[in-house]
């Protein structure tokens, strides 16, 4: 077998591999799996931010209560010294029943405050069930596209190590020189070698001469073609035409 035979079939093979490698690559399952995890992310996302937003009103709630205890001490010895009988005036009465008033007024306030934000926290709390439960669903559905991509993997992985152990043993037939060209032409093209086909090249479709023709038939050194740079091959035994 000629060194052009062995890099025919060396290219077979290679390509049977990127197939594999695209069918990974383009995989319904994959893409299904990447899709759980996205949505696995953005719930994730959606919790930290409920939590943030959770803690933001704990700290403001905090704030309030501490205000509302202390007007209610405020109120409280205010209250104290009305029912003391430690009164002095008029004067005095007017100002402790202002601060009073006051202080009740304040108190209404923070209450009303407490209960909004109470009524806050509430629908931030149902949010974060909601998504807490739609993010267990989604790990479950993630844990079975990753089981069922795995497995298809798998099974792609091991014909890809069929398939690379019979072109490894072609690619010990052929000389470093022509494997080197070989990758190089594959970083422009798919296909490095074109087979003849109707006196054209069978990668670009150019009519070729008649000596190039014959030159690539009687396999006497590597010919590429002018216009796609694929290196030219016709089967022996075959007809190109």
């Amino acid at each position: 077998m000629e060194q052009l035979d062995y890099l025919w079939n060396y290219q077979e093979l290679d390509l049977k591999m990127d197939e594999l490698n695209d069918q990974k690559k383009n995989s319904p399952l994959r893409k299904e799996l990447y899709r759980s995890i996205r949505y696995l992310k953005n719930q994730q996302k959606n919790i930290e931010k409920l939590n943030n937003d959770i803690d933001k009103k704990n700290h403001v709630y905090n704030r309030i209560l501490h205000d509302f205890v202390s007007i209610s001490n405020s109120l409280k010895q205010e209250e104290e010294v009305l029912n003391s009988g430690d009164i002095n005036s008029f004067k005095q009465l007017d100002q402790i029943e202002k601060k009073i008033l006051e202080a009740e007024e304040k108190l209404t306030e923070k209450k009303r405050e407490l209960t909004v934000l109470m009524q806050d926290m509430n629908s931030l709390n149902k949010k974060l069930q909601v998504i807490t439960t739609r993010l267990q669903k989604g790990k479950k559905v993630y844990e079975k596209n990753k089981e069922d991509y795995d497995l298809a993997v798998k099974e792609l992985d091991n014909q890809y190590k069929e398939l690379k152990a019979k072109r490894d043993r072609y690619k010990v037939e052929l000389n470093n020189a022509l494997l080197k060209k070989y990758e190089s032409i594959k970083n422009s093209h798919a296909t490095v070698m074109a087979e003849i086909d109707q006196d054209r090249c069978g990668g670009c479709n150019m009519a070729l001469a008649s000596l190039v023709i014959q030159n690539v038939k009687d396999n006497a050194r590597v010919i590429e073609c002018e216009n796609c740079g694929r290196i030219l091959y016709s089967r022996k035994g075959e007809p190109d035409s």
